[in-house]
């Protein structure tokens, strides 16, 4: 068995064909299997690295959650 990891821009008109026809092979065929992966974007990727340092403000309650804001 071979294993092809894909990187497909779903939002151009190839890439939604190309998923589509992939998902369709996946249909009929029990021995293909499509695993999608869903990588955060910088954002996310930033908040995390600030949360792993320690970098986050703790509250004890909504009231003082929002007071924060």
């Amino acid at each position: 068995m071979t294993t092809i990891k894909l990187t497909i821009n779903e939002r151009t008109g190839k890439g939604k064909h190309l998923l589509a026809l992939l998902k369709e092979l996946a249909k009929s065929d029990k021995d293909i299997l499509i695993e999608t992966e869903n990588e955060p974007n910088s954002e996310t990727l930033k908040a995390m690295k600030e949360a792993e340092a320690g970098q986050v403000t703790m509250v004890d309650s909504v009231d003082e959650l929002f007071n924060s804001i």
